[in-house]
């Protein structure tokens, strides 16, 4: 029997998730806004996380990250740094291929931009390091969701409180990802834009996810063909190190 999994952690750490460069403070309303949860057990979640050293009150009602959570972020790059060649990788990998080029990790809320490599292009899609993308819409989190065990989508499904019937409903396309080693994204998430992406693989697990991605219209078959090629053999490169 599976042993359960315990919801207000879960929660407590997407109300820390929502941290990051366009949210250096949280705050009651925006934790209940975002996590659809009720004032007063957002409050509450905030004002716990507080007594535990993870945020610190900056002023009444807002909530920055606090000492505890500082050191467990330092140990967390230390132990788990990224691997030394995803700088070069990512800038070798623009320069092939004209797109912007970017590593995702998994979070419970979405794919978490680690490292990006952006295009010199007129027209371009800017994605910031710290930026938390969608799991069902987009490439980067469809391939973490194709990676997982049943069971285990089920569990992130009823913590995130997505519906079952739309993760259901993902299910072919999931299948797709597994048997192709990849996943694309023409338009699912936002209109015009476009990402094909590759999983990094070390000790069996997904690690990392490798992706392109730019306007819809520079995004053809035979563009995603070319892509694909580099972006696969960069992540097997990536995986071995």
């Amino acid at each position: 029997m599976a042993t359960p999994i315990n919801l207000s952690v879960m929660k407590a750490f997407d109300a820390l998730d929502l941290l990051g460069e366009d949210c250096r403070e949280l705050t009651a309303e925006t934790v209940a806004r975002e996590l659809r949860l009720s004032y007063a057990t957002a409050h509450r979640f905030l004002v716990t996380l507080e007594a535990a050293g993870v945020l610190t009150t900056v002023r009444r009602g807002a909530f920055a990250p606090g000492p505890r959570l500082a050191r467990l972020g330092r140990m967390a790059e230390d132990l788990a740094p990224l691997p030394p060649a995803l700088r070069p990788t990512l800038d070798r990998l623009r320069q092939a291929l004209g797109e912007s080029v970017m590593a995702c990790r998994y979070t419970p809320r979405g794919p978490l931009c680690v490292a990006v490599s952006q295009a010199q292009r007129a027209i371009s899609v800017n994605i910031r390091t710290g930026t938390t993308l969608p799991m069902t819409l987009t490439a980067q989190g469809r391939l973490f969701l194709a990676a997982m065990s049943p069971r285990d989508r089920a569990g992130w499904a009823a913590a995130q409180g997505e519906a079952a019937e739309a993760l259901s409903g993902l299910e072919p396309v999931l299948a797709e990802i597994r048997a192709q080693g990849h996943a694309l994204n023409r338009g699912d998430n936002e209109p015009d834009i476009a990402a094909v992406s590759v999983p990094v693989r070390s000790g069996g697990r997904v690690q990392l996810t490798l992706s392109a991605f730019g306007m819809l219209s520079r995004f053809d078959d035979a563009f995603t063909i070319h892509a694909l090629r580099f972006l696969k053999e960069a992540a097997a490169e990536l995986g071995e190190t």
